[in-house]
């Protein structure tokens, strides 16, 4: 009889203590399941990939100002270097809808790929996921040190309100803040596991000190994540009626080369013209993912910078414009969908290169032109006639090895046959992008790797 009391208890305990917990995780006072937990970072990529029309966004914002570029009128201007950045190009969209109204709003917002007629909730969602890629990005690819970094690439000029701030409001007092453009972006191998990117969007008054490309690399690490600061500005607009928009992207892309196999060879410029480049060597002992494009009479090689970030290299087989005339959304999501494993010995040239173009050029073909004319709307920082009399857009890409040097790599099996090929001798095109979105980050041609 005691024994079965005693299981009665037991009981009534259980149920009682199921009873309280129920209750207290209905009222969201204990915390939800731990794999509900885990699951949040996987549902929150997919609601980013859900929202952003990445394919509008690129056909806008990549491939339409990139043919722009290739096909200006100027002999001399077709002979030279391309960068550019799509994803700087959309932080920057994403400012100026924010103090935009009217024309000049709708134009920036179907740039970013919504419809003229899209809600607020729908506006409100595109640029917060825009938000949450841009940061996901700036902090994952800085190799572990560059938190603090990130944080300054994300400001206002995506998802920012003057009472919304984006970011971690600590990071400038992390141990592991940005140490400038070199900073110490390796781990303990000496291996890089991808590069660093920045991206920076700010809209002050014409004339005031300002941040240049310089300042944008070395500066210190903000607590804020705000690059605009919208009380200030509002509050020097009573003396001006001119605005600059600064937009600036960097990237330092390592690709899997090591740095022993680094040598001076030739790069042809056209018929008559090479150069002497510093070429980088990945033998045949890994595969790569790569195809031929019969249609675009072009070799296509991914190569990975991270787990998110690729570029894919282009390399035509004869005269580049052919390939420039194969561009788009649709082609680039072809190479991705059918690039096939192989072995191949990939000779690639070390460069830098720094371009800067008016963000004006760069958009008024995409639609957005309402906002560097005299008739701008920017209603949604003051009721005053305002100009925007500056937007620059300037970009810096960073090529090179990996920091390894050969040793501890696994045997490999001797293969005696001769290996493909593809060495980038001479013009190429490439397309740094984000394999999760499929969104172009930075886009370009190289005709001449020594030309900075």
């Amino acid at each position: 009889m005691a024994r079965e009391e005693a299981t009665v208890f037991v009981m009534y305990g259980f149920l009682t203590a199921l009873a309280w917990l129920t209750g207290r995780i209905a009222d969201g006072s204990v915390l939800p399941n731990p794999e509900k937990l885990l699951s949040r970072p996987v549902r929150r990529e997919q609601e980013v990939i859900q929202r952003l029309n990445t394919s509008a966004m690129n056909t806008a914002l990549a491939f339409g100002p990139y043919r722009d570029l290739a096909t200006s009128t100027a002999a001399e201007q077709q002979q030279h270097n391309i960068l550019f950045s799509p994803l700087g190009l959309a932080s920057a969209l994403a400012l100026l809808s924010r103090v935009s109204g009217s024309e000049s709003r709708s134009q920036a917002l179907e740039a970013l790929g919504l419809a003229a007629n899209a809600t607020e909730q729908s506006v409100e969602a595109t640029v917060s996921a825009l938000a949450d890629l841009q940061h996901s990005l700036t902090l994952h690819e800085g190799g572990g040190v560059q938190r603090a970094e990130s944080a300054a690439g994300t400001g206002a000029g995506i998802g920012a309100t003057p009472e919304v701030e984006i970011g971690e409001g600590d990071a400038g007092n992390r141990s592991d803040a940005y140490d400038g453009p070199e900073a110490r972006n390796e781990t303990e191998g000496g291996v890089h596991p991808g590069g660093q990117l920045r991206v920076w969007s700010s809209l002050h008054i014409d004339g005031k000190p300002s941040l240049d490309y310089g300042g944008f690399m070395l500066r210190p690490q903000p607590t804020s994540a705000c690059n605009t600061s919208f009380d200030t500005l509002i509050k020097d607009l009573e003396a001006s009626d001119k605005l600059e928009l600064t937009n600036y992207v960097y990237f330092k892309g390592r690709q899997p080369f090591e740095r022993r196999h680094t040598v001076p060879r030739s790069f042809q410029l056209n018929a008559t013209t090479s150069v002497e480049v510093a070429m980088m060597l990945e033998d045949d002992s890994s595969e790569v993912m790569m195809l031929y494009d019969t249609n675009c009479s072009a070799t296509v090689v991914r190569l990975a910078h991270s787990e998110r970030l690729a570029s894919l290299l282009l390399l035509p087989k004869a005269e580049l414009q052919p390939l420039e005339d194969c561009l788009s959304d649709g082609r680039m999501s072809f190479w991705r969908s059918n690039l096939k494993p192989g072995r191949a010995e990939i000779r690639f040239p070390k460069f830098q290169l720094r371009k800067s173009y008016s963000l004006e050029s760069l958009l008024r073909n995409s639609g957005v032109s309402s906002v560097f004319s005299h008739s701008a709307d920017f209603s949604g920082i003051s009721q005053k006639t305002l100009k925007l009399t500056k937007a620059p857009h300037e970009v810096l890409l960073e090529v090179e090895e990996t920091k390894y040097e050969d040793g501890g790599r696994p045997d490999i099996m001797l293969d005696f046959s001769i290996p493909t090929r593809i060495t980038f001798n001479r013009p190429f095109m490439l397309i740094i992008y984000d394999d999760l979105t499929g969104l172009v980050l930075l886009m370009g041609r190289i005709i001449d790797p020594t030309d900075v």
